[in-house]
């Protein structure tokens, strides 16, 4: 039997959370780079807020970087950084509910976020409170120094 230290008894919640965000992100990312880029494009859009010129460019980028990053969590490679990059695009969706909100008065009934194919389709307030939550707890995530039970655990120690 493998006997954990009190660190690693301690870091069991945060790593469930490391696996939960890193998966909901890597599916989320997986799942709109199978389709169309124009599909994210036209959920981009749906915000009304979002200023047109920049959704190409977003439309492209973000689903890899939520794919990598999510896959980079899911495995603790590089996780205070993977931690910190998917909890500010957490905030910034956090943000773009809010402001659409406030802006438009309404939400889109999809909000894009898995992509058009996926087997999960969330409501806007839904979304907040994952969102939420993921920006917490990616947060508390980049501010540990030691990730036991993740990849750049392992290396260290072959090191």
């Amino acid at each position: 039997m493998i006997s954990l230290n009190a660190e690693e008894k301690s870091y069991r919640i945060l790593f469930w959370g490391r696996i939960f965000i890193g998966l909901v992100f890597a599916y989320s990312g997986f799942t709109k780079l199978l389709e169309p880029v124009e599909n994210f494009q036209g959920g981009m859009a749906a915000y009304e807020i979002i200023p047109y010129v920049l959704i190409p460019f977003l439309a492209r980028v973000i689903p890899w970087i939520e794919f990598i990053f999510g896959a980079f969590l899911i495995t603790g490679y590089l996780p205070r950084l993977s931690a910190l990059v998917l909890a500010g695009l957490s905030w910034s969706f956090v943000l773009l509910i809010l402001a659409t909100r406030l802006v438009t008065g309404v939400l889109p009934a999809n909000c894009g976020c898995f992509g058009e194919g996926s087997l999960i389709h969330l409501k806007p307030m839904q979304v907040l409170v994952m969102d939420i939550i993921n920006t917490v707890v990616g947060l508390r995530l980049a501010l540990l120094k030691v990730h036991p039970f993740g990849l750049s655990a392992l290396l260290k120690q072959k090191s």
